[in-house]
């Protein structure tokens, strides 16, 4: 392979992900032990836990 494979096929891979974005996590969303595990990863990192709870404990 030439020294512009890998470049080129990264960055047609993030366009890719880019333009089907939300419809890959709808399909990871799908999947119950994946949602499980998004869920938990998610409700490591502070703001968004911070986010979360604010919401369900409001008045």
């Amino acid at each position: 392979m030439n020294k512009w494979s890998y470049p080129l096929l990264v960055v047609a891979a993030g366009c890719l992900a880019y333009r089907y974005r939300y419809r890959m996590a709808a399909f990871a969303l799908r999947v119950p032990s994946l949602r499980k595990q998004l869920v938990r990863f998610a409700l490591h990192i502070p703001p968004v836990r911070n986010a979360l709870v604010s919401q369900m404990l409001r008045p």
